[in-house]
């Protein structure tokens, strides 16, 4: 964690000679900066302080140059993190509401930023609350949340939530009143800190229902019918299409959306394989957002137009009764994965290096998380992914047997 009030600034020297000095802490959301000022030359320099997302990527701005460095000085491209950054440079002057709750009085207090242009983003260093939970006793601990992630707070271990009535794509921008208001907050306490708020938020297995308040599947309590559910989702970059050729073509033309229709084709098909093979047995379900095409009677969809607390809330109750959850690798397997019994996250190509991110885990024995929680590539074709399926449905009581016991040799 890092300590923002008082502030310690890290000393840094200017190319004129000069020290830069302290002026101010600027909340951009995805970045929380320290703005620095050369003592001697005036020049001005944007720390962008290591945490969330900054943790791994830290930078540096000169505005008056338009320079960026990395943590070891060296001049960097533009990439899709400083474009937050030098958003400071143009500042959208909008009043921004923030809801503030105070729950309990401390005078020293850990903040976990949690503001992102990205769903994903927010929920995961969200997650990173069942750690300070757990291990923070001296200090209040005060969590920044967008509306849509205000419901997943836990009630218990918060002392306060400010929620900061901006949406998602809001935070391509810098809003001067936004980080005023924060600063003014933080005069009310002696002491601050600043969490890490780690990408990937912990190494131990999420406890969901702490921040759903939704007991995720039982296998030793299962459903007299356990549901299959595939997660939808329209947007073009998370459709179900395996030629990522055909997907690039058409981004340049702008005809993604064209696309959406052969995704639907896709989920008839496999859930018409499963049924084939599975019967009755179980609920096909479609969840998620988007409404594009009628599905048959046998398919239980469950699709809404709008996220909110009480549509999340009720899909998050489906995904705990669903024995299988599958979909496109993103933002939108996470509650899912966490909730439902088993997962199985299609990644696209080219997005390898996002491995694991959409998925959390639940389970001690490494071999049964290996075989619960899997992520196959999106170009396999159907007949592969059914069979994975279906073995993973019918096969882990096998797999059970084998693998889980308590008799030693």
């Amino acid at each position: 964690m890092i300590q923002i009030k008082p502030f310690i600034a890290d000393k840094c020297s200017c190319v004129c000679g000069g020290e830069f000095q302290f002026n101010e802490l600027l909340w951009q959301g995805l970045h929380i900066c320290e703005k620095l000022i050369c003592n001697k030359c005036n020049q001005l320099r944007i720390n962008s302080l290591p945490v969330n997302q900054a943790a791994i990527e830290q930078y540096s701005w000169y505005p008056d140059s338009g320079v960026i460095t990395d943590f070891n000085g060296n001049n960097i491209k533009e990439n899709w993190f400083t474009d937050k950054l030098i958003s400071l440079a143009k500042p959208v002057n909008e009043n921004v509401d923030i809801d503030i709750e105070k729950i309990a009085h401390h005078d020293n207090v850990l903040i976990l930023n949690t503001l992102d242009y990205v769903y994903g983003h927010s929920f995961l260093f969200l997650l990173n609350l069942q750690r300070i939970i757990n291990t923070e006793k001296n200090r209040g601990i005060i969590v920044i949340v967008q509306p849509m992630l205000r419901w997943l707070v836990p009630k218990a271990g918060i002392a306060e939530v400010w929620t900061v009535k901006l949406g998602f794509q809001k935070f391509h921008n810098f809003y001067p009143v936004l980080s005023e208001k924060i600063n003014s907050e933080l005069k009310r306490f002696e002491r601050v800190w600043l969490s890490n708020g780690h990408v990937i938020p912990t190494n131990e297995n999420i406890k969901i229902e702490m921040f759903t308040g939704i007991k995720p599947y039982d296998f030793l309590k299962e459903p007299v019918k356990p549901g299959i559910t595939f997660i939808w989702r329209e947007d073009p970059d998370r459709l179900w299409i395996r030629n990522i050729f055909l997907l690039k073509g058409l981004k340049k033309l702008g005809f993604r959306r064209v696309l959406i229709p052969f995704q639907y084709l896709r989920v008839l098909l496999i859930f018409r394989f499963l049924r084939n093979k599975l019967g009755n047995n179980f609920i096909y379900s479609v969840a998620g957002l988007g409404k594009f095409g009628k599905f048959p009677s046998y398919i239980n969809d469950r699709r809404v137009i709008v996220f909110n607390e009480e549509t999340e809330k009720r899909l998050c109750s489906l995904y705990a009764e669903s024995i299988l959850v599958f979909g496109v690798h993103g933002s939108s397997m996470l509650l899912p994965s966490a909730q439902a019994g088993m997962a199985l996250s299609l990644m696209p190509s080219r997005r390898w290096g996002n491995f694991a991110e959409d998925i959390l885990f639940r389970e001690d024995d490494l071999r049964l998380a290996t075989f619960q929680r899997r992520i196959v590539p999106l170009n396999l074709c159907i007949a592969d992914i059914r069979d994975v399926m279906i073995d993973m449905v019918l096969g882990r009581d096998q797999f059970i047997r084998k693998f889980m016991h308590s008799d030693k040799l």
